[in-house]
């Protein structure tokens, strides 16, 4: 018995045009190439087949039963690459196609214009957006359900992922502007000890940071709440009944809240957006990543982090 080896696409596309002319020679001039081309590589077609596929006893050509039944095939593989090529031309020409984005609920936020300013542009291309843990988003990335994630830092940072800053910012302890505190300029973690806090709940990004970089003074402090929801923690801290330790970046969101620097070092977090190393970026990926830099660029807050003025 021969040895069985794939059909190639190319042996295919000769034997559908032959098929179709009846015809070696006008099939080798229909594809362009020589006609000895063809007749090798249907030869070739048929000896991984062990079987004819013509029959060669009179001028024109003929199908055997078993060309006619690989016909059908044959043609149905051709036209899924044909619709295959199609589907991968609209995908490049943003004609089609589909965005999957992840963010953590503390940065989420960021990617509203750029999400706006995407959509209308490229209408066709469905965008999914996920706001989840940092943990969970990066199980979901290398699941490959995600093309990118917006995150701070990723505590552990897999070797197997590429990685984009677009700012950098501080940790800072959050309070309402009339809190006791607001009128301090910077403060330590131990002098946090009498307060109560609104933290956000462990697994959510910067709660890992958090604990990672100062485990022993997480310890003492007295975290009253846990959460994991963003919007309600800023809505604690507004009662002035809780504090809360988050990135500095976050007071831009709220005017009534205010951000006091910690004295700790190693207090400096950036934003940054993270995919699978290696894996092919899609048009649609590069466009939307692209967009969203110009937009950080332009973005005054964005400026007075990079330089760093808070």
């Amino acid at each position: 018995m021969p040895e069985n080896k794939p059909m190639e696409l190319r042996q295919l596309r000769y034997f559908v045009k032959a098929a179709e002319c009846l015809s070696f020679t006008k099939a080798a001039r229909s594809l362009c190439i020589a006609e000895s081309s063809l007749s090798v590589q249907i030869k070739q077609l048929e000896a991984e087949l062990d079987t004819p596929l013509f029959n060669r006893e009179r001028k024109q050509i003929e199908l055997t039963e078993a060309g006619e039944k690989l016909l059908p095939y044959a043609k149905l593989v051709m036209s899924n690459m044909q619709d295959a090529s199609m589907v991968i031309r609209d995908i490049n020409e943003m004609r089609s196609g589909s965005l999957r984005i992840g963010g953590i609920f503390s940065l989420c936020s960021l990617l509203t214009d750029t999400l706006v300013r995407f959509t209308e542009e490229y209408p066709q291309i469905k965008v999914k957006m996920v706001c989840k843990s940092g943990r969970r988003l990066f199980e979901l990335l290398q699941d490959n359900e995600l093309d990118f994630v917006l995150t701070f830092d990723a505590p552990n940072q897999d070797e197997l992922l590429d990685s984009l800053e677009l700012f950098s910012t501080t940790l800072a302890v959050l309070v309402h502007k009339d809190h006791p505190l607001a009128k301090q300029e910077q403060i330590s973690l131990a002098a946090l000890c009498e307060y109560r806090l609104a933290l956000p709940e462990r697994g959510m990004h910067v709660r890992d940071v958090i604990e990672e970089r100062f485990p022993d003074l997480m310890q003492k402090l007295n975290a009253q709440l846990e959460l994991n929801d963003v919007n309600i923690l800023y809505q604690l801290i507004n009662t002035k009944h809780w504090i809360s330790i988050m990135p500095h970046s976050l007071e831009q969101d709220n005017p009534d809240l205010r951000a006091i620097k910690l004295i700790e070092k190693n207090t400096e977090i950036r934003a940054a957006l993270y995919w699978r190393k290696g894996r092919f970026q899609k048009t649609a990926t590069k466009i939307f990543i692209e967009m969203l830099q110009k937009h950080l660029n332009e973005s005054i807050v964005v400026y007075y982090y990079k330089n760093k003025i808070y």
